[in-house]
């Protein structure tokens, strides 16, 4: 099937069955940058979670002890609420981007295109040579030479597939943990093992193997780019007016236009597709075919530009349009809202609850009384940054009504970030309950460490009815 046929996918042939596409090198301005953005993402990915702020590693998303660190700030199951402001902002922000920049975000910061352009095409570079020679050994018969070359490209893929995931798992165990149970037989962390295995398999599948399929078939982003983009938005597109009619395509007595019709863009795209038919869903703006274009036109002594950066109705860009200026105004909101949240957090949480068994049980007091019991637990989290001396007690009129307030360990010294579980008891003679068989009082908490700070909390003693 023709290539440039623009009802039809390259990826594909007349059957359905899938074409491997396996781009031309190129280079050239957009290439170049392209090369260093994507070596400073893979660093940053790779050497994040080994990076530490504030005392705790940089980035740290681990689910199963409900413990979220960011950038300095740590952030327990409690402090979910916040995430709507943090998800909310990078929607938000890739909304934003894409009605300004098109689908920067896809060509230049995607791992799914980071990782295979900068990775795994260098290793299949490395060890099967140039696309011309890739393509040759992909439709030859097999040979030693074919067995070699793709052994050694796919034993490398495992490699670095694991490497990726474990740098992944990194994130969720934490850097620390995950040295310790690399150490250890897999049988003592089955569970993590598994995980680990199965993220290497599928990074392995979807890097080595599935590649432009997931931009064509799977990933959303590419069908709703419609929505997000206008005719304002920038995008990679073809100069029509300029190109047409090609070369070859001329009917007698008019002028070619400067596409020489060489189909070297259609060569370098990882997807397959023809810039020349439009802006199309499976076009990732990866630029390839600006650099492949404009090495062509230099040759044939052509202004470049041909396949330019441009928005689609060749207006200049401009972050003045009711969308964008909608979506700033709702990114910034919600940074101020997540700034305010953070700021005016207490520098401690606290949650009580009532201790397991019986709501109450009759004790002896010290004088030999019997009186009601009241156990309680308290768990508490030091959300500041420095070690606090946590004190509990009962309003003092509370306790001259013969009851009695007990704490196992008073005052607490927990370190910033730690979290503890505290049981305290109240001991209160039957007579002060009423009808109901309750008594509200409050649990006063003061850090000793920090005269600013003082909490309370409603504390609801249960006994006998009266």
């Amino acid at each position: 099937m023709s290539s440039l046929d623009p009802s039809k996918l390259t990826s594909v042939d007349e059957h359905g069955d899938r074409v491997g596409i396996i781009p031309a090198e190129v280079r050239g301005f957009f290439r170049r940058h392209r090369t260093w953005t994507q070596l400073v993402l893979l660093v940053v990915f790779l050497a994040l979670p080994w990076t530490k702020m504030g005392g705790h590693q940089t980035i740290l998303l681990n689910i199963p002890q409900r413990e979220f660190a960011l950038f300095g700030v740590l952030f327990k199951a409690h402090d979910a609420p916040l995430l709507f402001f943090i998800f909310g902002t990078l929607a938000l922000g890739l909304a934003f981007v894409t009605s300004i920049w098109g689908r920067v975000w896809c060509g230049w910061a995607c791992p799914q295109t980071v990782f295979i352009d900068a990775v795994f095409r260098r290793i299949e570079q490395w060890t099967e040579g140039t696309y011309i020679k890739r393509r040759a050994l992909r439709d030859g018969p097999m040979t030693f030479e074919k067995v070699r070359k793709t052994g050694l490209k796919w034993i490398l893929f495992i490699i670095v597939s694991s490497l990726i995931a474990h740098s992944f798992m990194a994130y969720f165990v934490g850097a620390a943990d995950l040295v310790e149970m690399i150490q250890n037989e897999p049988s003592k962390n089955l569970t993590y093992f598994l995980l680990v295995t199965f993220f290497t398999a599928a990074t392995l599948f979807d890097f080595g193997w599935f590649r432009e399929q997931f931009c064509v078939i799977m990933c959303p982003y590419g069908r709703i780019q419609s929505v997000l983009l206008d005719q304002k938005s920038m995008a990679v597109v073809y100069d029509v007016q300029r190109g047409e009619p090609r070369k070859g395509q001329a009917p007698p007595g008019k002028t070619a236009g400067d596409c020489v019709s060489c189909n070297r863009c259609v060569q370098v795209c990882p997807t397959g597709i023809d810039i020349r038919n439009g802006l199309q869903m499976e076009c990732i703006a990866c630029t390839a075919c600006i650099d492949a274009c404009d090495e062509i036109m230099e040759k044939v002594k052509k202004p470049k530009g041909l396949i330019r950066y441009d928005t689609l109705d060749g207006s200049p860009i401009s972050l003045m349009k009711p969308r964008s200026i909608i979506y700033i105004v709702a990114i910034v909101s919600l940074i101020l809202g997540l700034g305010y949240a953070v700021a005016t957090r207490e520098p401690a949480h606290f949650t009580i609850l009532r201790g397991a068994g019986l709501p109450y049980s009759y004790v002896k007091n010290s004088h030999g009384e019997e009186v009601i019991l009241n156990q309680f637990r308290v768990h508490i989290q030091n959300q500041g940054k420095e070690t606090a001396r946590y004190e509990l007690s009962l309003p003092a009129e509370f306790l001259k009504q013969d009851v009695e307030f007990s704490v196992a360990e008073n005052p607490l010294t927990l370190a910033s970030g730690e979290s503890r579980e505290w049981y305290f008891f109240v001991r209160i003679v039957p007579s002060l309950f009423d009808a109901s068989g309750k008594i509200k009082t409050q649990l006063q908490i003061r850090d000793l460490n920090n005269e600013k700070f003082q909490s309370q909390r409603e504390l609801i003693l249960v006994g006998p009815k009266q």
